[in-house]
């Protein structure tokens, strides 16, 4: 699923998946971006790697990725 505005990140079932909120404050300490671009990062990571967001945002939680 490709997530290009934030009205489909909203719509998605991950928006409501705690972990990804967390994951995206992880990306946003590690690279200093704001919130929206800290997601983008998430959902393209999840995108390239064929992983769903939600297994990515754990991965980032677990710091088995970073971005840094």
């Amino acid at each position: 699923m490709t997530i290009e505005n934030r009205q489909q990140i909203r719509q998605s079932k991950s928006w409501y998946n705690p972990q990804v909120h967390q994951a995206t404050g992880v990306i946003i300490a590690q690279i200093n971006a704001n919130p929206d671009e800290a997601l983008r990062r998430l959902v393209g990571h999840a995108e390239s790697t064929g992983l769903s967001v939600d297994a990515v945002a754990a991965d980032v939680i677990a710091r088995k990725i970073t971005f840094a």
